[in-house]
């Protein structure tokens, strides 16, 4: 199985039963996806304390039986999770971070047991202005053209078509379906998911970010969901 979740932010109790229902029972022919905001890739050794609770929390989660798949959201530590090794797993590029935990690059199409996944991460942070460059605040969270570009030819090649799409943040018209504004701070990347939204067949389209649980079902059948606790599970 395939199961989907939204933000984890370092969370170590969430990945129980009571809290993802049949993670008891989880082996590792099964899956969990998360859209971003892992959390758990956050500190580096200038603050020793905390790189060590996140090792030991990453070193806990390589236990687990079934495989941790990451979007990047916003709140990570990009100069970290792009120093882990780059491999190929699930038909694409991906960074190792352990042996069952891999992060999903932006703008590639993974094919996951039998099933094809485009993948999209990044956006603004809205408290940006609290944060400190490199410290709690990385430039990467939003995409560079390269990842543009990147994300624009895999469709193309994959002629606008795949089962589903995963990203952090979400299309314009989405977000306005959620109740909020979207953000001139992130225009680029939230037209670009809109693009997106518009121009590939797909069947379900996954996000997290808001910290909600919404499905919107948009006019022409496509069907989309915010996530944050739920887990969603594709079989």
């Amino acid at each position: 199985m395939i199961m989907i979740t939204g933000d984890t932010h370092g969370e170590l109790w969430r990945f129980c039963e009571e809290c993802m229902p049949g993670e008891s029972t989880w082996t590792e022919d099964d899956v969990l996806i998360i859209c971003g905001d892992f959390g758990f890739i956050w500190y580096d050794e200038t603050d020793l304390v905390g790189y060590r609770c996140n090792e030991e929390a990453l070193n806990t989660l390589s236990h687990k039986p079934y495989c941790i798949l990451m979007l990047d959201g916003n709140h990570e530590n990009f100069n970290r999770l792009y120093s882990y090794p780059e491999v190929e797993c699930y038909g694409e590029v991906v960074h190792k971070i352990r042996d069952n935990i891999f992060h999903l690059e932006r703008g590639r199409i993974y094919e996951i047991q039998g099933k094809t996944f485009f993948t999209f991460g990044g956006a603004y942070s809205v408290d940006k202005y609290l944060r400190q460059e490199d410290i709690s605040w990385w430039r990467q969270e939003l995409p560079c053209d390269e990842e543009y570009r990147l994300g624009a030819q895999s469709l193309k090649d994959a002629g606008f078509k795949v089962d589903y799409i995963l990203t952090h943040t979400a299309p314009n018209e989405l977000i306005r379906h959620l109740g909020f504004s979207p953000d001139p701070h992130d225009a680029e990347l939230t037209g670009y998911l809109e693009w997106i939204m518009f121009e590939t067949d797909f069947k379900h389209w996954y996000f997290g970010h808001f910290h909600i649980e919404k499905t919107i079902n948009l006019p022409n059948g496509k069907q989309l969901r915010a996530l944050f606790n739920d887990v969603v599970v594709i079989e």
